[in-house]
């Protein structure tokens, strides 16, 4: 939607189309779609520029190895372009140049299937159709799921909350919280279990007892690299940190656009009063 954004307002016109590549992993029959990044095409030679999708591809494979080329993606402006067409398919062979079987991802941007799905009471249904091709080399629509991270789910959670008046603490709050307490428990608990072993020497010989405390602490999750981990938990705190505030800055441009649409100043020394 970014790439179609900057697209419609360069060339001032609704009916930009827009290509690109996606980038992903891919695990048997399960295909992730991660990453993606735009691309050129011909409109006169009705070819993609492959010299400058190969050298995107290199960069991105320096920066994230773990990705792989999965696909590519366009854009249609009206409802009856959703369906796959001819010159799609030509367009879709140029790109198994770099995968005998690339997914291709078409998004319908146009206003009239969104007033459409408005009025029918569809929220849920998002403007994407996925193909690849079957036995028979022709794309046919194939299934998806979306599935956003937990870090943006929680975030996002807790950026979309009012906070009220008679409640000073955002839902996500609470559930750290909770979980905080919890945590706390448990460590309180694993300190009395220590201790009596400690200070008990019956139980020390007991060997059923030390098999069932030994089956205990084999379910605990060990840390055998305290730096790593330590650097894997700042950066989904960062994560989430960076959310919350996109999050709170949507909020707050979308208030600035409600008081610039509703209200009037009328003379600008009434904001220095």
């Amino acid at each position: 939607t970014d790439h179609y954004t900057r697209s419609r307002y360069i060339h001032d016109s609704v009916d930009a189309q827009v290509f690109g590549v996606l980038l992903g992993m891919q695990e048997g029959k399960n295909i992730q779609i991660l990453h993606c990044f735009e691309t050129t095409y011909d409109e006169e030679q009705k070819t993609i520029d492959k010299h400058f999708t190969n050298r995107r591809l290199n960069s991105f494979s320096k920066m994230f190895p773990e990705f792989e080329f999965i696909g590519w993606y366009s854009t249609c402006t009206t409802e009856s372009d959703s369906e796959i067409n001819d010159w799609e398919s030509a367009v879709n062979k140029q790109f198994e140049v770099f995968s005998e079987n690339p997914l291709f991802l078409k998004m319908n941007v146009s206003l009239e299937l969104r007033e459409k799905l408005e009025k029918e009471g569809v929220t849920k249904r998002m403007p994407i159709t996925i193909y690849e091709k079957n036995q028979d080399k022709e794309l046919i629509k194939c299934k998806y799921v979306v599935e956003p991270q937990e870090t943006e789910r929680i975030a996002l959670d807790d950026a979309k909350k009012d906070i009220s008046s008679t409640r000073d603490k955002s839902q996500l709050s609470v559930n750290l919280v909770t979980t905080l307490n919890s945590i706390k428990l448990l460590r309180k608990n694993i300190i009395a279990l220590i201790n009596i072993i400690k200070n008990v020497p019956e139980i020390r010989k007991n060997h059923e007892i030390i098999r069932q405390l030994a089956s205990i602490c084999n379910r605990l999750p060990l840390v055998s690299n305290k730096a790593e981990y330590s650097q894997e938990l700042f950066t989904e705190y960062s994560d989430i940190i960076l959310i919350n505030q996109l999050g709170v800055l949507n909020k707050a441009i979308e208030q600035i656009h409600d008081f610039n649409t509703h209200k009037t100043i009328k003379n600008i020394d009434e904001l220095f009063i």
